[in-house]
């Protein structure tokens, strides 16, 4: 599966609101999108983040954000939901982990993302992809993944 990455569009945005999830999966949040939009005419997603499209062979299959804060790079993610359950999330978060950390080219030593309690099909994806719980709130968790220096990979 070869995936590339680039800063999200309004059509994509757009495409991306309209993805139905089965099950407890909450739809994913696009309005900061819209809102920042409207009034800067920039995208930015929830927090100010940067959101980028996750792209194969022409389609839009995936969503993937990034914040910046010190040596930490937290992410929030989508996969498209016909996509989910086939093997891919290990590869798809991977993938965007390693564009984020190529994209920005500033030390990353920490990539940190907050998961649904519920939402076990993802937990198990992300603690295959190296993730650690480090912290649950309610119903949500939070999950970390420690880089090695690029000298020590």
């Amino acid at each position: 599966m070869n995936i590339t990455f680039i800063p999200l569009t309004m059509q994509q945005v757009e495409e991306i609101a309209s993805w139905n999830y089965e099950g407890f999966v909450e739809k994913v949040i696009m309005t900061p999108y819209f809102e920042s939009f409207n009034k800067t005419g920039q995208l930015q997603g929830p927090g100010g983040c940067d959101g980028f499209a996750a792209k194969m062979e022409l389609q839009t299959v995936g969503l993937f954000e990034y914040t910046l804060q010190d040596s930490t790079m937290e992410i929030g993610l989508a996969l498209k939901p016909d996509l989910i359950g086939k093997g891919l999330g290990v590869h798809y978060v991977t993938e965007g982990i390693e564009f984020g950390i190529q994209h920005y080219n500033v030390p990353i030593t920490n990539i940190k993302l907050v998961v649904d309690s519920k939402n076990e099909a993802a937990i198990r994806v992300y603690e295959k992809a190296g993730f650690k719980r480090v912290e649950q709130k309610e119903n949500e968790i939070e999950m970390r993944k420690a880089l090695l220096p690029a000298d020590e990979s």
